[in-house]
C-alpha cells in the first residue's frame, strides 16, 4: 500500500502547465524543477535501496554467527590439543588436517581429532563435520571459531548435529611462501562443544 501511494501520479493543476516548454522537438527545457511524479519515483528507489541494504546487513550478520539452533542440547565438551598440519600447495601453505587429542575437564584423553574433520572417542563413536559459519578469533595467531554441521557419525557421537569450535589459541598457517611438498605442524588448542538436536 505504501508503494501504491508513492507510485500514484500526482495531479497537476492546468495553471502550472508552461505552454512555452517544447517537449516534442528535442530542445532542452529551461524548467529545472522535478515533477512530483519524478520525485515519487526517486523516493521509491530510495526505499528499495534501503530495504536491500538492510536485508544484506542481516544476511551478513547471520553468516558471522556460530550459535547453534534453539533447543540444541549439549552432549559433550572437550578440549582439543595438538597441531594443525599444513602442506605446501603452489608455493602457499594450505591446511591438510588437524591432529589433536581430545581431553575431558580432568585432562584425561577421551579421543582424537583428525582429517575430515572427524572427532572420535575412545569408545569408537565418531562424528564428521562440515563448516557452515566462522568468526575471526580475538587471538591473531589463532584459527577461527567455527560452527560445523554433522555429515555422518556412529555410536554416542552419532547423535551430534552441530559442533562448535571456540577458545582457539595458535594453529594459523605459517607466514611466507613454501617449497612444494613441504609440511609444517602448528600447535593449537581449542574447545569443542558437541550438540544434539533438541525436542
Amino acid at each position: 500500500m505504501f508503494l501504491d501511494v508513492l507510485l500514484m501520479p500526482a495531479t497537476q493543476p492546468l495553471g502550472n502547465i508552461n505552454p512555452s516548454r517544447d517537449v516534442g522537438n528535442g530542445r532542452k527545457t529551461s524548467d529545472k524543477t522535478q515533477s512530483p511524479y519524478a520525485k515519487r519515483l526517486g523516493m521509491v528507489a530510495l526505499v528499495l535501496a534501503v530495504a536491500c541494504m538492510a536485508r544484506d546487513s542481516i544476511a551478513q550478520t547471520g553468516k558471522e554467527s556460530i550459535d547453534v539452533p534453539p533447543h540444541s542440547r549439549l552432549l559433550l565438551r572437550a578440549v582439543g590439543s595438538g597441531d594443525q598440519v599444513y602442506g605446501c600447495v603452489n608455493g602457499r601453505w594450505a591446511l591438510e588436517a588437524p591432529d589433536a587429542r581430545l581431553l575431558n575437564q580432568e585432562g584425561s584423553v577421551i579421543g582424537r581429532h583428525f582429517a575430515g574433520p572427524t572427532w572420535q572417542l575412545n569408545d569408537g563413536s565418531w562424528v564428521k563435520g562440515r563448516a557452515v559459519a566462522k568468526q575471526i578469533a580475538s587471538d591473531a595467531t589463532a584459527v577461527p571459531w567455527l560452527l560445523l554441521e554433522s555429515v555422518g557419525g556412529a555410536g554416542r557421537l552419532g547423535a551430534v548435529r552441530f559442533i562448535q569450535r571456540t577458545g582457539t589459541h595458535g594453529g594459523n598457517a605459517p607466514d611466507g611462501s613454501c617449497s612444494q611438498s613441504a609440511m609444517r605442524r602448528v600447535p593449537y588448542t581449542a574447545t569443542y562443544f558437541f550438540y544434539e538436536a533438541g525436542q
